[in-house]
């Protein structure tokens, strides 16, 4: 058995190997120069002593002895090379290393969903600060219609209290004479019993007895004919801020359109931070996990390479009293060294199996047999047990079917443990396996989260188009009661100046009142009209049959024609004109008063 050792030289301490060739080249300069100074005296006119040319008196100086030397020789033990182990350290950095990527990948996801919804913010704090605004100002608005409000309510107040003081009162004076006249008259001229003229002469002296009322409630309504004008000019400017109001309403309604389309993007980007955070603290805990492994993987072999790091430091250690000429302390150090080994060679077996594998690749690099000797021609290498596995290429990724990705089972925590188990073939196809499903997952995972946010996407789409059509429908309506409004002001304006007599609605109303009935009759049952052509279409097959075997009676035809267009055209006018006011106020309430609230 061949050992391999490595040497440390130590020499006196008056003497340094690096000092000799200096020292030499000293003396043969300045023997140079002597011979120089001589041949330069002997040449000169003046001379100088002879004792200058004598021979030198010390030997030692001219040939010193040769330096000795000490050779100490310390075994050397050299790292564990275990290819199966710096395998497994290689796979453990990749799979680290590509931990730390797709981690990578996740923070910049999320904080590029961060920057977009700080994009969001930015955009709804300006119309966040204009709908307070807004808000602001109808609140001024009510604030300054609250008292003209109470005035007229006052106006009204005075009315009725007036109205209720009149009741069972003539109107005026003049009427009040008029009546006492007639009564007077009626006793005069009439011939009644004298009960009835008994209550003719109490109802005048009652009537007498009014005139004082009579006449207060004549000053009292000139009064109030005199406040007529100023409690029309309240109105009026009641009216005018109520416009003002309903525009800044509208321009609100508008601006807070817009924020919630911003607020439903915000909560769209906030679901989607959220699920990438989820994705991120799984991922960091695939990472710890990862290096956990490698860590566990390094210090199994760190405890392996025990025995060489000591041997280092006692290298170091040895190479340190070299250099500094301690020969006792090296002669000790080298002793002490010695003895460990071969105590631990002769004891334990596991120590010198482990030594014989530490320094077989450095027999094989130099040629030499198990027991040190050179190895001869014929001779093959020594077989080194544990070989290096070769290097499995890269899975790449496989696009697996629709259905098929949807049976991938998710890699569960107890499966792992099991895949660990030392086997040699099996355990590497388990392995790639399972690291072909893991991505697959993954890429599973990341498809499943774009398609959720796609459809969140149109879902957002499909809610603006349906505010747009219902603000169309709600405008649609608002015109139509403006246009009916404006109808009814026409019709009583026609009434008060007695221009025709409307009791019965033309014919032109009578259409437009159609023609009005007709959409509203389609909205409310579309189901029924193939159900109602069917009717008509069977009816007129059996009025067809009918008339072409027998006529019918002019009686009959005559209260046919007779029957009035009204007795149906009315209620079917009425029952539309109900629906269209419910649809109306729906709208109303849905386009105005909901999103209000929602707000405040």
């Amino acid at each position: 058995m061949g050992m391999e050792v490595v040497g440390a030289e130590a020499a006196p301490a008056e003497i340094k190997v690096s000092d000799d060739v200096n020292l030499f080249q000293e003396k043969e300069s300045k023997a140079t120069a002597k011979e120089r100074e001589e041949a330069a005296v002997f040449g000169s006119e003046t001379t100088t002593n002879v004792t200058d040319l004598a021979p030198p008196t010390d030997v030692k100086d001219e040939w010193p002895e040769p330096k000795q030397t000490y050779a100490f020789y310390f075994i050397k033990v050299r790292s564990f090379e275990d290819p199966k182990l710096r395998a497994k350290l290689e796979q453990a950095d990749k799979e680290f290393q590509k931990k730390i990527q797709a981690r990578s990948k996740l923070i910049e996801a999320v904080r590029a969903k961060k920057a977009e919804r700080s994009s969001i913010i930015a955009e709804l704090k300006p119309l966040s600060a204009e709908n307070k605004q807004y808000n602001g100002v109808v609140n001024e608005k009510i604030k300054e219609m609250e008292p003209l409000r109470n005035s007229l309510g006052k106006f009204r107040e005075e009315n009725n209290a007036m109205r209720a003081q009149s009741a069972g009162l003539c109107s005026s004076i003049e009427d009040l004479d008029l009546t006492i006249k007639m009564l007077n008259d009626r006793i005069v001229h009439e011939s009644i019993p004298l009960s009835e003229e008994k209550r003719l002469v109490k109802e005048i002296k009652d009537l007498e007895k009014t005139r004082s009322k009579v006449i207060s409630n004549a000053a009292n309504r000139a009064k109030l004919q005199g406040t007529v004008v100023e409690k029309e000019a309240i109105q009026d400017q009641v009216k005018i801020i109520g416009e003002g109001i309903d525009e800044i309403k509208k321009e609100r309604q508008a601006v807070r359109s817009k924020i919630k389309v911003l607020e439903d993007e915000l909560k769209l980007v906030d679901a989607e931070i959220a699920s990438l955070q989820e994705d991120l603290d799984a991922a960091t805990a695939r990472k710890d996990k990862a290096y956990e492994l490698l860590q566990e993987l390094r210090a199994g072999r760190d405890a392996k390479n025990a025995p060489f790091m000591q041997n280092r430091t006692v290298l170091a250690k040895a190479r340190d009293y070299s250099l500094r000429n301690m020969l006792s302390e090296l002669q000790e150090l080298h002793k002490a060294e010695v003895d460990k080994f071969m105590s631990q060679w002769c004891e334990s077996k596991a120590f010198r199996e482990d030594y014989e594998k530490r320094i077989l690749t450095s027999l094989n690099s130099r040629q030499l047999t198990r027991d040190g000797r050179m190895r001869n021609p014929d001779e093959k290498p020594i077989f080194i047990e544990s070989q290096a596995p070769a290097p499995e290429p890269e899975p790449f990724p496989v696009k697996l079917p629709a259905k098929q990705v949807k049976e991938v089972p998710a890699p569960q925590a107890d499966n792992a443990s099991k895949i660990e188990a030392p086997s040699k073939g099996p355990v590497q196809l388990h392995k790639a396996k399972a690291a072909l499903d893991a991505d697959d997952v993954a890429k599973l995972k990341e498809m499943k989260r774009q398609e959720e946010i796609e459809k969140n996407k149109l879902a957002l789409e499909r809610k603006k188009r349906q505010a747009e059509k219902q603000a169309a429908k709600a405008v649609a309506r608002a015109q139509k009661e403006a246009e009916k409004k404006l109808k009814k002001e026409e019709k009583k304006a026609k009434k008060k100046s007695g221009a025709a007599d409307t009791d019965e609605p033309s014919e032109s109303d009578a259409k437009s009142d159609e023609a009005m009935e007709a959409p509203a009759e389609q909205e409310v049952a579309p189901a029924s009209t193939t159900v109602k052509k069917e009717q008509k279409e069977s009816a007129r097959y059996r009025n067809v049959v009918s008339r072409s075997k027998a006529p019918l009676p002019k009686a009959i035809l005559k209260r046919k024609k007779a029957q009035s267009y009204w007795s149906w055209a009315g209620p079917a006018a009425m029952v539309a004109a109900v629906l269209v006011a419910l649809l109306a106020v729906l709208g109303y309430y849905q386009y105005y008063y909901l999103p209000a609230n929602t707000s405040n």
